[in-house]
């Protein structure tokens, strides 16, 4: 599971700097902007997924694991429902209307996703017998400079 996990962590972050370098175009490319959409929403959805089959199998936790745990539970439904708020608001003819507006709202998001990924690595990946220290994204995944707004 903890393979399963690193690996739905590195496709999100794939997806998360896919999607940054879209949003770094002076105007958006419809085409591209869709397409990197959808792998991320995708992606983000496998890793739900997974999460959701792992917690059930987690077993002999402390006290504070198990609080730990639930406040993932928790955050995560509230994250789902913030994302689908965000992928409706933000339709193709809004984010053409208001681009600018959009990379704001988008690199929130993005933002929201990758500490969600770090609070899922330093917590799972230990009970899941891997280590959660430097967790960082792959080595593949493009960096760039924060957008000024």
């Amino acid at each position: 599971m903890l393979t399963n996990l690193k690996t739905a962590h590195a496709e999100l972050h794939a997806a998360i700097a896919e999607l940054e370098a879209e949003t770094r175009r002076y105007e958006p490319e419809e085409a591209s902007l869709s397409a990197a959409r959808l792998k991320l929403t995708r992606a983000s959805s496998r890793r739900r997924v997974l999460i959701d089959q792992i917690i059930p199998t987690l077993s002999n936790l402390s006290p504070e694991q198990k609080s730990r745990i639930e406040n993932l539970r928790r955050t995560a439904s509230d994250q789902a429902v913030l994302s689908s708020r965000h992928i409706g608001d933000w339709t193709m003819r809004a984010i053409l209307a208001d681009w600018q507006g959009y990379r704001r709202a988008s690199k929130a998001m993005r933002n929201t996703m990758l500490q969600r990924i770090n609070d899922e690595s330093s917590l799972l990946y230990p009970l899941l017998g891997g280590l959660a220290e430097g967790v960082s994204p792959p080595a593949f995944a493009p960096r760039y400079a924060p957008i000024p707004m």
